[in-house]
């Protein structure tokens, strides 16, 4: 038997895609292995979505392949598929297997989430909304949807095995088969247990009035938290970067959530130095983000990615300036998280155990020095 490691960069996806990578090779020919200086061959999950995460996965290969000469090294995933030729050219001693050549012969299930508390389900892959400054509708190109009996099968076997919280995720969720709310009433009709589910991401305009209705009717088991990209809050912004919705629609639709749901943590993506972002632009984003109380930001300063139109705009600031404006929003991303944390201090909230002796409330909190539950249970807030 043959020595496996698996090293895993970038999204809640991949994770999953590890997993299911995992358990194909070990029932069959291979060990699992944690250190990959005992591994005989090492597969490398690879991100693409910044020019920084390609450089991460680059220093990886050239840290592994150093330290462990022997091993047969196969690159996988997102940034071998749209730089294969540079990466061969640059390291020519690894082996590079497209994700659908790997994942071909699976029916993309997975039986446990190793390393984890929670585990997370990938339902759909693919992208086609291409997005101005985004490569990943080059790199995940195939639209598909995980049956919906496959799914429920899934839950039921997870939950079984003593999994309470599952996170459904995709490439975009939102372009489920038949949709999101349509999977989610079939979920919570099909299995009566206690569990709780969590979506990774959803786009502003996929939050339908059949969403809001599930998550009322079933808010025991569906986590008072969504994760709604922003990107910024300038409509001359947005537009460059070819969102389908303005800042309007996005704060309508965070009206609207907060009202039915006044305890909702709402987290979000945001661009930081967008090529076209003026100074006037990131003020417009800074207030709008500060203004409407957001739990949590993920900043991500602008990389350019070769192949997509905004690698071609000029840039209309000096340089320097992205850096300034993403530790803005970076220190504005901490005051806002522990303002959010403040407004439920005191109370008690159900939660999940974490990793580390840590909990995580439907609402998205981490609670500290907790001691491990199973299943669902309750917490106090501080």
């Amino acid at each position: 038997m043959k020595n496996l490691f698996i090293y895993t960069f970038g999204c809640k996806i991949n994770q999953y895609e590890s997993q299911i990578i995992r358990e194909k090779y070990c029932l069959k020919d291979f060990v699992y292995v944690d250190n990959f200086e005992q591994a005989d061959v090492i597969i490398i999950n690879s991100c693409s979505v910044t020019a920084h995460a390609d450089k991460q996965c680059e220093q990886i290969i050239k840290k592994f392949h150093a330290k462990n000469e022997e091993a047969r090294i196969i690159l996988t995933g997102c940034f071998a598929k749209v730089s294969k030729d540079k990466i061969l050219q640059k390291f020519p001693f690894i082996e590079i297997l497209m994700k659908e050549e790997i994942l071909k012969d699976t029916e993309q299930e997975i039986k446990n989430f190793d390393n984890h508390s929670r585990a997370f389900i990938k339902i759909q892959d693919g992208c086609n909304s291409f997005c101005s400054y985004c490569i990943v509708p080059y790199a995940r190109n195939i639209m598909w949807s995980k049956p919906v009996d496959k799914i429920i099968e899934e839950i039921n076997n997870l939950t079984n095995t003593g999994y309470s919280e599952i996170v459904l995720t995709g490439i975009h969720i939102g372009k489920y088969d038949k949709g999101i709310s349509y999977l989610l009433s079939q979920i919570y009709t099909n299995i009566n247990k206690p569990f709780r589910i969590r979506l990774s991401s959803i786009e502003v305009n996929e939050i339908t009035d059949d969403l809001i209705n599930i998550m009322k009717e079933e808010k025991e088991r569906f986590c008072h938290h969504l994760h709604i990209p922003l990107q910024s809050a300038s409509d001359k912004v947005l537009k460059d970067m070819n969102r389908k919705y303005l800042s309007k629609d996005f704060l309508d639709k965070m009206i609207l959530l907060k009202q039915n749901f006044p305890d909702i943590s709402i987290t979000t993506d945001v661009i930081c130095g967008f090529p076209t972002e003026t100074d006037e632009d990131f003020d417009i984003t800074y207030k709008f983000l500060k203004d409407n109380e957001f739990a949590r930001l993920h900043v991500f300063p602008f990389s350019p990615r070769q192949g997509t139109k905004a690698y071609l705009l000029k840039q209309v600031y000096k340089n320097g300036q992205s850096k300034i404006r993403t530790d803005k929003l970076l220190n504005l991303s901490k005051e806002l998280e522990q303002s959010y944390f403040n407004k439920f201090a005191g109370t008690v909230r159900k939660a999940v155990s974490l990793r580390g002796n840590k909990a995580l409330t439907d609402n998205y909190l981490t609670i500290e020095n907790i001691e491990k539950h199973s299943g669902i249970f309750e917490v106090e807030v501080k």
